[in-house]
């Protein structure tokens, strides 16, 4: 199966600095595919190559099968993309930007923009002077943009830009809808990693330039740790009955060991016995695991 990108060995340099690095990327048909990284990781470099804003210095890209390079706009009516700020005409209301988009996709009739607007919730906006929006509001209109033509591919940089959290909930509903049910494929790059964690099928982590770690969603669970906390009034006495079990306890913050041995987090109830015997009953114990966000920043930082 052709992926929908297939980026390969993707260099580009400034001067002495190097913002992407022999970045390779596929992606296939139907997937909702994060990249995350720190601010500067590369992330919008990498989405403006991919769709030919901006040119490689060394690498080569393929959207929907076709090269990307100058001159060469194949699938670009099969593509909608949302990257940093979205561009509008500022003294144009929200239908008539649109309707603009429209006639610039070659689309005719008004059936198109009505459906959108009510899509991304513009309803409410629609004859509003796009200049006087708020950001939230721009970025919806940049999304709705976006998706005029019903495009194959979908990419977007920092979609949930400026959007308050029940704008959030909207974007990961309808990016869940496209895919799901019309098979839209997505590339996002995203900083809210509780929203990736839901709607990802596959995460790539991006840092320095590189391609650092690349996971499917259904396997974050087995690359996080897990571990049991526990806390106790003496905390020196707990440690030293949790080493003469057999336990290998390590201190954290203060007042709280963490257990990381499997005995441990399966068994926490003979974990409490050994303390209570020992006469220093915990006055915490629970097992944890690490979040999205704890996953990315053990990987960038390693």
């Amino acid at each position: 199966m052709t992926p929908v990108i297939d980026a390969r060995g993707l260099t580009k340099r400034y001067g002495d600095v190097t913002a992407v690095d022999g970045l390779s990327l596929r992606i296939n048909a139907g997937e909702i595919y994060a990249l995350l990284g720190l601010n500067g990781a590369g992330k919008t470099t990498t989405i403006r190559m991919l769709l030919g804003m901006v040119r490689p210095s060394s690498g080569s890209v393929a959207v929907l099968g076709s090269v990307v390079r100058p001159g060469a706009h194949d699938a670009w009516s099969r593509v909608g993309y949302l990257v940093e700020t979205p561009a509008a005409y500022p003294e144009l209301t929200v239908r008539e930007n649109l309707t603009v988009a429209a006639r610039l996709r070659g689309l005719r009739g008004r059936g198109h923009v009505d459906e959108v607007v009510e899509r991304v919730n513009l309803t409410t906006y629609a004859t509003q002077r796009a200049g006087t929006l708020s950001l939230g509001n721009a970025q919806r209109l940049g999304l709705a943009k976006a998706l005029l033509h019903e495009p194959e591919l979908l990419i977007l940089d920092e979609p949930a830009n400026g959007l308050d959290p029940a704008g959030v909930a909207e974007i990961r509903s309808l990016v869940r809808e496209l895919s799901c049910e019309h098979g839209v494929s997505v590339l996002l790059s995203s900083h809210i990693l509780t929203e990736v964690a839901r709607l990802a099928t596959r995460i790539g982590v991006i840092h320095r330039g590189r391609l650092v770690r690349e996971l499917d969603a259904g396997n974050l669970a087995a690359q996080t740790r897990r571990r049991l906390t526990v806390s106790a009034r003496d905390l020196v006495a707990a440690e030293r009955a949790l080493l003469a079990a057999g336990f290998s306890p390590v201190r954290t913050e203060p007042g709280t060991l963490d257990l990381t041995d499997d005995r441990a987090i399966d068994q926490p109830d003979g974990v409490a016995v050994v303390l209570v015997g020992a006469g220093c009953a915990p006055t915490r114990l629970v097992v944890e695991q690490d979040d999205l966000e704890t996953f990315f920043l053990r990987v960038v930082e390693s």
